[in-house]
């Protein structure tokens, strides 16, 4: 795999990290605000506090890092390392959440987190540009 390649995966690594904790807070903030209505006071609560504020900054951050990702590297290559945010979200949801997190969700996060492997190495056979 080519260095190109290997920076690649390291800036989308950083951007399923910010995407899953961005996510993670995102969600912890809106049940603190339990901002269900559509009035300007109470999307305004839930965007000031702080969990969802440094949410939407992860989520943001994230953004900014897959566009540098989709200039380097084909969407191909790219769109599937963004899965690996299924078991990182897993992990956050169980163990920062404390939230119940099924068997079946837990193996549907690992057998996602397979094929982004096998992607992976397709990749290192050398068929990428």
């Amino acid at each position: 795999m080519t260095a190109d390649r290997w920076k690649v995966i390291g800036i989308m690594f950083l951007a399923t990290l910010a995407v899953s904790v961005g996510e993670t807070l995102l969600s912890k903030g809106m049940k603190e605000t339990n901002a269900v209505g559509s009035g300007m006071w109470t999307q305004l609560r839930a965007v000031i506090n702080w969990p969802v504020a440094c949410g939407m900054l992860l989520m943001m951050t994230y953004f900014g890092l897959y566009m540098v990702a989709l200039k380097w590297a084909d969407l191909s290559f790219v769109l599937p390392l963004t899965a690996i945010s299924y078991l990182l979200g897993a992990v956050l949801a169980r163990f920062y959440l404390h939230e119940t997190v099924t068997p079946t969700r837990w193996l549907g996060a690992i057998i996602i987190t397979a094929g982004v492997i096998v992607v992976g190495l397709g990749e290192a056979g050398g068929h990428g540009h």
